[in-house]
């Protein structure tokens, strides 16, 4: 038991300490430059709030305060980012199918098997995609790809899962 609660604390400490790495994001100016922003997933989180990470380092806070800190972090956008364009890895997972086996309205997520365990990844670490074109989707979730457009800060609600950013993107490209 003692174990199982250290252990449990170890990761509720990397979660504190990797969720919102940067604050670049609100020193980031809106709007659509000639080159996208290349974006990782930790800057879609605001940054963490270093007294609440001090707390519980030093045993201030229990661990069911600092993961509630750590649930709401994971529903707070970077506003920001709001009509900037951006480009970004992921993992496709397809919210329809067409009969050509073809999705337009797809989640990208930022690890490989985020569609299928529980729970989701947090609001924030979740892209809502409109691809009118359309784009087949056979591998979906086990292939990565790049994607390139202007993201917007939109709640989504869905039966899967909350996003916290939409994105209808100008490019989709598998990852190399």
């Amino acid at each position: 038991m003692i174990i199982k609660l250290k252990y449990c604390r170890l990761l509720l400490l990397m979660a504190l300490l990797c969720l919102g790495k940067s604050t670049w994001a609100q020193e980031t100016p809106a709007g659509n430059s000639k080159q996208p922003l290349e974006l990782s997933w930790h800057e879609l989180s605001p940054p963490e709030d270093m007294e609440m990470v001090r707390k519980y380092e030093a045993g201030e806070i229990t661990a069911k305060e600092a993961i509630a800190y750590v649930v709401e972090l994971g529903k707070t956008p970077v506003k920001s980012l709001d009509n900037v364009r951006v480009r970004l890895p992921g993992y496709l997972v397809p919210l329809n199918l067409n009969k050509d086996q073809s999705a337009t309205e797809l989640l990208l997520v930022p690890t490989l098997g985020a569609c299928i365990h529980v729970p989701p990844p947090p609001p924030n670490q979740t892209i809502f995609i409109r691809y009118p074109k359309g784009i087949k989707v056979t591998e979906a979730g086990y292939t990565a790809y790049w994607i390139e457009g202007v993201i917007k800060v939109e709640k989504t609600e869905s039966a899967y899962t909350d996003v916290l950013y939409t994105m209808s993107p100008q490019s989709i490209v598998e990852f190399e």
